[in-house]
């Protein structure tokens, strides 16, 4: 299914990034609202993530160093030998410029989107409260001046590149440069669907006489729903379980949406950087004699997968910060979850000790009560040591999935650490192995972005350890951090009578 990207906004609170800290409190206490005073304890304000242009940045220099040091695989020489006549470490002949240009202009392709959305962004900080003429002005600087002459150059680069490609490599190798794009359609084809149904919605619409076509091309125009947006919102401590089951749905649709896209990060880049270099070797000289490059398969299988789930490891480190792990954690502890029993012998039904209720959505209950579903099957309620009550559906699995993941605030910072711990791991072991030079640097480099990431992942496990489970020194410092702030609202307070 599509991913309901309307419903966020009405199943999760909005609030300003300064009314981010919830209200510490031991007791849920429920309002006439529904909404329930929070339960969760406080966080710092500190800046979780890094901005996007520059984490996609980061990422870019980190596709082009694995580029780099499969090329220095690909081409070297044995410049080291006394009697060598290379003097250089690669056979720069041999690499084709403009497929180098090509995956050069590939892997930059998101830097490219974030730096057009970066340049938006500071237009319509700018057209803000301004006349017509400033804001028409600034639009036309804004695509005349600057998008529109920088998609030409781009478009206009690769376009050329690619035909040079075309006419240098046969036409099986250059089947391997759609391979993202069936990537693409393979990870987000449920994204893709609801786009073409909105556009024959629309079409149909606009023949129908409903709309005129500029509201066809606004309604065309409209992005596809995307991941929510973490400064925005803010999770609801809510005692009806329609909300709480709302709730767990979009995050549930929004985490398989950032993990979809950390995937396709890590195989388009392990895909540009390591395969592509391997099947455009060039297979003849300048004077059309044949010609073949040795190349070590096991050794770039081995590569392809460290780059590849480095690269996953960083996007999806990027796109589950602290504040969103913990948002799940919140939602996780309300849902609850639920274990099938044994239901009740025939003949036992009528015992009113035994007979279990039947289960109904708008109802909580509390933990340990059995429940009977239409078809027979008994469930009994496990409920998060926070709560004490379960929301979720007996039936959903994916309830359980949820609930079983992020019941614990440090989960899943404890499975990313592992899954870094193994890699870098691995890569030492590797190393270890290897006693070719070229191996050797190769390795050395890359560990380099597997050694920081998981510095902060390390980091953010403490973090995160700190709040939930504070020492007597974090809770003394805590009480004098408030009792400062308070004294100091009261000075406040008595200046301005």
């Amino acid at each position: 299914m599509p991913p309901r990207g309307p419903r966020k906004n009405a199943v999760l609170e909005k609030t300003s990034t300064n009314s981010q800290m919830n209200i510490h409190s031991n007791q849920i206490s429920a309002t006439m609202s529904g909404v329930t005073v929070s339960i969760h304890p406080n966080w710092p304000d500190m800046q979780f993530t890094q901005g996007e242009l520059f984490f996609e940045c980061t990422l870019f220099l980190y596709s082009v160093l694995a580029l780099f040091l499969q090329y220095l695989n690909i081409y070297k020489t044995l410049w080291w030998l006394p009697k060598s006549y290379w003097h250089y470490s690669l056979k720069f002949h041999l690499i084709n410029p403009y497929f180098l240009s090509c995956v050069g202009l590939l892997l930059g392709w998101r830097v490219t989107m974030c730096f057009w959305k970066k340049i938006s962004e500071i237009v319509a900080t700018l057209s803000a409260n301004r006349s017509s003429f400033v804001q028409s002005t600034l639009m036309v600087i804004e695509y005349a001046i600057i998008k529109t002459p920088l998609m030409t150059l781009i478009v206009t680069s690769f376009l050329f590149s690619f035909s040079r490609v075309c006419n240098d490599f046969p036409s099986r190798s250059i089947m391997y440069f759609f391979c993202p794009f069936i990537f693409y359609i393979g990870f987000f084809r449920c994204e893709i669907w609801w786009r073409l149904m909105r556009l024959r919605t629309h079409l149909s619409v606009y023949l129908a006489g409903a709309i005129d076509i500029t509201t066809l091309f606004e309604r065309l125009l409209d992005p596809l729903p995307t991941q929510i947006d973490l400064d925005s919102v803010l999770h609801m401590c809510s005692d009806k379980p329609e909300q709480i089951r709302a709730e767990v749905d979009v995050l549930i649709t929004d985490c398989v949406l950032r993990v979809k896209r950390s995937l396709f990060a890590g195989i388009s880049t392990a895909l540009l950087s390591i395969l592509l270099p391997c099947v455009f070797v060039p297979y003849k000289t300048s004077l059309g004699v044949p010609q073949s490059i040795l190349i070590n398969d096991f050794w770039e299988y081995q590569l392809g997968m460290v780059v590849g789930l480095t690269a996953f490891s960083l996007y999806f480190t990027y796109l589950l910060p602290l504040n969103y792990l913990d948002l799940l954690h919140r939602s996780a502890v309300h849902l609850g979850t639920w274990q099938q029993v044994e239901g009740p012998k025939v003949g036992q039904t009528g015992s009113a000790n035994w007979a279990p209720q039947k289960w109904y959505s708008f109802c909580l209950y509390n933990d340990g009560e059995v429940v009977q579903m239409p078809d027979g099957r008994c469930y009994r309620a496990r409920a998060s040591e926070i709560v004490g009550t379960v929301a979720a559906n007996p039936e959903d699995s994916q309830h359980f999935n949820f609930f079983m993941a992020c019941q614990r605030p440090s989960t899943l910072i404890n499975i990313m650490c592992f899954f870094e711990f193994m890699l870098i791991f691995t890569q030492f072991w590797m190393l270890v192995l290897t006693n070719d030079w070229q191996h050797i640097v190769t390795f050395v480099l890359l560990m380099f972005a597997n050694y920081l990431l998981f510095a902060k992942l390390f980091k953010d496990k403490i973090i995160l350890g700190r709040i939930y489970e504070p020492s007597q020194e974090d809770l003394l410092l805590i009480q004098q951090l408030q009792d400062g702030l308070n004294q100091n609202l009261a000075a406040s307070a008595a200046a301005a009578r």
